[in-house]
């Protein structure tokens, strides 16, 4: 699998190896065409192993996050990964709690290789774009979900 042309770039002049150790963040870090310069916020059961890899790799701004609590956190990720939830439902409780966190036009990328049924995937992707983010057509399909947040959106009270 090729690497995004900048974030090859990124790896080369900040010297950090190139070779990747898990091939589902792999995909993930591919899929949101992030670089160790983007700040990057990890979530889910699997959030400490991921966060451990992103170091690893050259990633220095990086954090766990279990939900969006502090206004001055809010909007700041440009790239917020779910990991390790077992279902569709706790896919979507988690993004929902820490959607706060990514700013608009940011990215979020959902592991969703446990749930095999793809109505559950479609379900997933439609309680994304209820909570303010556009996924593209077919998304349920692949082993990762990528969904932008969306510019100016903000959720009804």
């Amino acid at each position: 699998m090729s690497l995004h042309p900048l974030r090859q770039a990124a790896q080369f002049l900040l010297g950090v190896p190139t070779d990747g150790i898990d091939p589902t963040l792999d995909r993930m870090l591919e899929l949101a065409q992030a670089t160790p310069l983007c700040f990057v916020a990890v979530t889910g059961p699997d959030a400490a192993e991921a966060m451990g890899q992103l170091w690893r790799r050259g990633y220095q701004r990086v954090e766990i996050a279990r939900r969006a609590t502090c206004a001055a956190a809010d909007e700041r990720s440009d790239v917020l990964l779910v990991v390790g939830c077992p279902t569709a439902d706790d896919m979507r409780a988690t993004a929902a709690s820490t959607l706060g966190l990514l700013r608009p036009g940011g990215v979020m990328v959902i592991d969703v290789g446990a749930v095999v049924d793809a109505e559950q995937r479609a379900a997933l992707c439609e309680g994304l774009a209820q909570l303010g983010l556009d996924v593209q057509p077919q998304a349920h399909l692949a082993a990762e979900i990528l969904a932008t947040r969306r510019w100016g959106w903000r959720k009804a009270a």
